[in-house]
């Protein structure tokens, strides 16, 4: 007797829905992975002493317990996206997971939270944690002769990806999500998007009310391989509404706020070369950003560039480049901009928040490139089962602390007094990365990443800044996405 798993899975689903009148068709989609990581030297220095609390300004991270200077953690990613057909008209989609970042960390046993006598089973027998079951997606989508429309709870992804991001890949950790309506219109090569959304949901009055609305418009013609486009947006925050606070010391809430993003995207294809160009602005009010007196405006904006060349069905090599604005500690003036935590150039540089372990409520899937100029060599090499990638990255910081002017702390987010001058040198990385092909769902792969620090990580706001030192990263992952 043959036993199907995804056929028993979709039977009990389908058990499990409210009784109507005929069953209904579900299909399985979906994405598992485990990796397990390294870092050496997480705390970019060469002092084995801990003065991250000493200011505001400093660059130091804390020293964890037993003061370990490195890092290791092993950790997974689990999303399941059953989609249900309800008519010709009508499919219902969800996406499910657990944890935050769309998993969790091995090691999550209930060992840790129960009391445990000396030879109980309660120390050699580990049984696992709950875990809430978090629903990223549920929406339906409409399909009639003029336009799709997405209700519900959903995701989008623009352009490369670098503001709205989907988290399509099996080890993205994040995904813009979009509670509201999208209206998909489509007229030969160009399409439509407007959307409007709920972002925040304090209270049942416009006076609390956070939203976001806007459209995309995009002319693509793969015929002359040119494609090009304009995503226009506005967030919008009320004064009432009291959930949205500064990063300073402060905490200050917001308040009022009105945002605006352009963002303008490019690619053309030349043969074996293609182009590819995003280009946000960001504009409007950020509230209380600073102090609970001043009005902060926002003006920030990104520039990023990808760019291939197939030299043929093995090889391909390409050059990336890109530039995110910094803030200068200005109180009236904000001008960070933070890409999309999915979107990432390097292994080891920007991919992690390796303060997360000393700060309450952040992991270290939360990492964003920002305040920098990167330029990026790489080469992939492709065959029927492996594929290598390697990758020469440098980058610069766009701003930095001057001695005796405010300066911003883009680390932590607070504002400060500079008492000496910053370097701008975040350092030069080296990656290597390998991926064996098990079957067209399995896969197996590694990474390796050697950062030359610049010493912008040394800055400590003192006159004799810390000494930086190299840092490396090892992994190792399985992947499933059926």
């Amino acid at each position: 007797m043959s036993f199907n798993l995804k056929k028993l899975t979709t039977t009990l689903f389908i058990l499990s829905l409210p009784v109507i009148s005929h069953a209904l068709p579900v299909d399985w989609h979906g994405a598992f992975g485990v990796d397990s990581t390294m870092v050496t030297s997480k705390r970019r220095i060469k002092s084995n002493t801990d003065n991250s609390a000493l200011n505001t300004g400093t660059q130091e991270l804390p020293l964890d317990a037993g003061s370990e200077a490195g890092a290791s953690w092993q950790s997974y990613v689990l999303r399941l996206n059953p989609v249900i057909i309800i008519n010709d008209a009508a499919t219902l989609k969800l996406e499910l997971t657990t944890g935050y970042a769309n998993g969790g960390y091995l090691g999550d046993s209930a060992q840790t939270d129960v009391k445990a006598n000396p030879g109980s089973n309660l120390y050699y027998y580990n049984q696992a944690k709950g875990q809430g079951l978090n629903v990223k997606k549920a929406y339906v989508e409409l399909y009639s002769d003029t336009a799709t429309y997405l209700v519900g709870r959903h995701s989008y992804q623009w352009a490369l990806g670098a503001i709205y991001n989907e988290g399509g890949e099996v080890f993205d950790r994040h995904s813009y999500s979009r509670d509201g309506i999208t209206m998909k219109v489509k007229i030969g090569n160009f399409h439509m998007s407007p959307f409007w959304s709920r972002v925040d949901n304090s209270g049942y009055t416009s006076a609390t009310a956070s939203t976001e609305y806007g459209s995309g418009f995009l002319y693509d013609n793969p015929e002359r391989d040119v494609a090009f486009g304009l995503l226009y947006g506005i967030k919008s925050n009320h004064a009432n509404n009291t959930n949205y606070k500064s990063s300073n010391t402060l905490a200050t809430s917001l308040l009022e706020t009105d945002t605006k993003i352009l963002d303008f995207y490019f690619k053309k294809i030349f043969d074996k070369f293609d182009f590819t160009l995003e280009f946000p602005l960001f504009s409007g009010s950020l509230g209380h950003a600073t102090d609970a007196t001043t009005i902060t405006s926002y003006n920030a904006k990104a520039i990023i560039i990808q760019s291939n060349y197939k030299h043929n069905d093995n090889w391909t090599y390409g050059f990336d480049a890109g530039q995110v604005s910094g803030s200068t500690g200005s109180a009236s003036k904000f001008g960070a901009a933070y890409l999309n935590p999915n979107f990432q150039v390097a292994n080891l540089l920007f991919r992690y928040n390796l303060a997360a372990k000393n700060v309450a409520n952040e992991s270290i899937y939360d990492a964003y490139i920002t305040n920098a100029r990167y330029f990026k060599l790489r080469s992939t090499y492709n065959s029927e089962k492996w594929s290598f990638d390697s990758a020469i990255i440098y980058a610069t910081a766009m701003e930095t602390a001057n001695n005796t002017t405010q300066a911003y702390n883009h680390l932590t987010g607070n504002t400060f007094l500079a008492a000496a001058n910053q370097s701008d040198s975040l350092g030069t990385e080296l990656d290597f990365s390998a991926k064996y092909r098990w079957n067209n769902e399995v896969s197996i792969g590694s990474g390796l990443g050697y950062l030359i620090t610049g010493d912008y990580f040394g800055f400590n706001n003192t006159a004799t800044p810390n000494q930086v030192k190299s840092s490396m990263l090892l992994q190792i992952n399985t992947a499933i996405a059926f």
